[in-house]
């Protein structure tokens, strides 16, 4: 009897084995693939701003280790690979994939979104950036050329410094000094015939017989950041034997841009790019008057509305999030709640007891922002009394 019960076990144990076996060979494996995310910069010898005609002949021995530092917009989404192809085994060992999103839309639909896109990049451009940010070099007015403005480096990171040269009348020895307060001076590129003294550290001097390599020299100049602050600049100190100048490198985290979709190039997608937000108190009335005005033009524009009467009312619909206010907070407070909840490009202020017309075009308000730089637009309002009223 024992025999039997055994000769059963083993049996349900084999045929248990055959079929995961079974499982495991026709179990579609997950493909996992690598997404570059950057468009990157070649080698740094093939770099456009070490190219100059009159230096590039000059040849560099590159310093893999500070190279490396640099920023080369080399980030990349990576699966992971490996592991067994068990049923389940995602749920129970969790394991990350990388998909390129742009195989989420039709090949028809792809470049219009390439398109609006670039454009929206364009206008957060327009907005972000002023002519404080643009890259600026004075040209040798003395021996020293460098840097104005311009110049920008992440929080413990690493940059080229551009746009360094000396420009000086024949002689047999050519030095320079650059000092930094808040982190380090190295190159990124050695060159033959010029003597570093200090690379690594907050003052570097350079030093060669001949003015063109010194020059290329300079052109692989770095500066890393080595006192972390979220936001600040550093104060540079470049000199030769008679003459000094100081340049200022920024000192902060960048801004990723937030695009938003502002619908096809034939009119403007209104829901996505505008909240309307309101603050109430008491008048239920006229707020209701309000919603039903915006949903005869714009049935699908969010409402925020932060409410802070005593006892409130609900207030519900479709694309509509009523706040609840502890009684009696007040109108800033209450504009400060509505505004917090926008997630849109662009809000716009009403009181509770404005009512939209056919004469009301929100379109008409965004193609100004879209159009300009401006951060604020307004459009006139009128007044209607009743009948009798005093």
């Amino acid at each position: 009897m024992r025999s039997l019960r055994k000769t059963g076990a083993a049996g349900a144990v084999l045929v248990s084995v055959v079929l995961v076996l079974a499982l495991l060979h026709s179990w579609p494996s997950r493909g996992y693939s690598t997404v570059d995310v950057w468009q990157r910069r070649g080698a740094l010898h093939q770099d456009d701003r070490f190219n100059d005609h009159h230096l590039s002949a000059i040849p560099i021995r590159v310093r893999d280790s500070v190279a490396g530092l640099l920023s080369r917009n080399s980030c990349v989404c990576e699966g992971d690979s490996g592991g067994l192809n068990l049923p389940f085994s995602q749920l129970l060992f969790p394991r990350v994939s990388a998909h390129s999103l742009h195989t989420s839309f039709r090949p028809s639909e792809l470049e219009e979104l390439k398109r609006r896109r670039a454009h929206e990049f364009e206008s957060y451009q327009r907005r972000a950036q002023t002519a404080a940010d643009l890259l600026l070099i004075a040209e040798a007015n003395s021996p020293l050329q460098f840097p104005t403005q311009g110049v920008e480096v992440r929080p413990l990171k690493t940059i080229i410094i551009p746009g360094l040269a000396l420009h000086d009348s024949p002689r047999d020895l050519y030095t320079v000094n650059l000092t930094a307060g808040l982190g380090t001076l190295n190159v990124a590129a050695e060159v033959e015939a010029v003597r570093l003294r200090g690379d690594g550290d907050s003052h570097m001097t350079i030093t060669s017989s001949a003015l063109n390599s010194l020059n290329r020299q300079l052109q692989f100049v770095t500066y890393t950041n080595t006192q972390f602050h979220p936001s600040t600049a550093d104060t540079v100190q470049f000199e030769t034997d008679r003459h000094q100048a100081s340049f200022i490198i920024k000192i902060r985290h960048s801004t990723t841009p937030k695009l938003y979709n502002t619908g096809s190039s034939q009119e403007y997608n209104v829901s996505a790019l505008v909240t309307i937000a309101t603050k109430t108190f008491l008048r239920y009335d006229k707020l209701q008057d309000l919603i039903d005005s915006i949903r005869k033009f714009y049935p699908t524009v969010t409402i925020v509305i932060a409410d802070d009467s005593e006892n409130p009312q609900s207030i519900s619909g479709p694309f509509i999030e009523h706040y609840i206010m502890p009684f009696g907070k007040g109108w800033f407070a209450g504009r400060n709640l509505a505004v917090s909840q926008v997630t849109t490009k662009y809000v716009l202020w009403v009181d509770d007891d404005f009512i939209f017309s056919s004469n009301t075009k929100l379109e008409k308000l965004v193609d100004v922002l879209e159009r300009t730089t401006l951060d604020l637009v307004r459009c006139n309002t009128s007044v209607f009394f009743q009948s009798g009223g005093k």
